[in-house]
Parts: C-alpha cells; sequence; structure tokens
C-alpha cells in the first residue's frame, strides 16, 4: 500500500472565506412554512457564510440576513441568501445579490480581519479560469 496522501478535491468557493464569529438574524419562508430565528457565523466571504442557528433551516430556502459586523456601522442586510447546505442547526449559505456597496463593504472588513492563522490550509488561493 503507498503511504501518498488521499485526494482531495480543489473547494468550489469563488471567493476567500475568513473565520469570523458574528451575530446574524433570519428570515424566510418556504412552502408557506416560515423560518425566523438568530445565531453566530463562523466564516464569511463576498460569495456567502457558514451560520449555526437556533433553529434549523430547510435547505433551498431564500432568506434575508442582518449581520452584525464589529465594524461600528449599521447591520448589513443581504435580502436574497440562499440556503445551499444544511447539518443540523449549522447551514452554508450562498449571497445571490449583493450591491456593488455590501460586497465593497465586505471585502473591506475581510481584508481588514484576515491573518494568516484565519485562513485555511486545505483550499487552493487562487484558481485559473
Amino acid at each position: 500500500m503507498s503511504n501518498r496522501k488521499s485526494y482531495e478535491p480543489i473547494d468550489n468557493r469563488f471567493a476567500e472565506r475568513v473565520v469570523i464569529t458574528c451575530r446574524v438574524r433570519y428570515a424566510g419562508e418556504i412552502s408557506t412554512q416560515p423560518h425566523q430565528g438568530e445565531g453566530l457565523t463562523k466564516n464569511l466571504s463576498v460569495s456567502g457564510c457558514k451560520i449555526i442557528s437556533d433553529s434549523p433551516v430547510a435547505r433551498g430556502t431564500l432568506l434575508t440576513l442582518t449581520i452584525a459586523l464589529p465594524d461600528e456601522l449599521p447591520p448589513l442586510v443581504v435580502t436574497s441568501a440562499h440556503v445551499v447546505w444544511v447539518s443540523g442547526c449549522q447551514s452554508s449559505i450562498r449571497f445571490m445579490r449583493l450591491s456593488e456597496e455590501q460586497r465593497k463593504r465586505i471585502q473591506s472588513f475581510i481584508w481588514k480581519s484576515i491573518s494568516r492563522d484565519s485562513l485555511s490550509d486545505n483550499r487552493t488561493r487562487f484558481r485559473l479560469v
């Protein structure tokens, strides 16, 4: 048998995520079942975030997120956030539409928060397209 590392697929995210904990509120509806709750982000990028919430949400739900970034500005409101993965009370969220102002605010926050320790060593930092 070989002692080589097993193959790990390239991470399909299109933006770097940083580990950051912020308060988040969410609201949405799927098949007339309302989803509302609060939680914490575990990471954040301009393309989405991972949240741990007080109650589970359904995969496929379109949410409105209110994220309290610790940047002394009013909370960031993302009105088109799609739940793409769920495991218990953990969810991965993809931001479907961000205004240029929202994108710049998140990117600025990420660049100020980024450090070598906050990056995962298990993923590609760039990709050729």
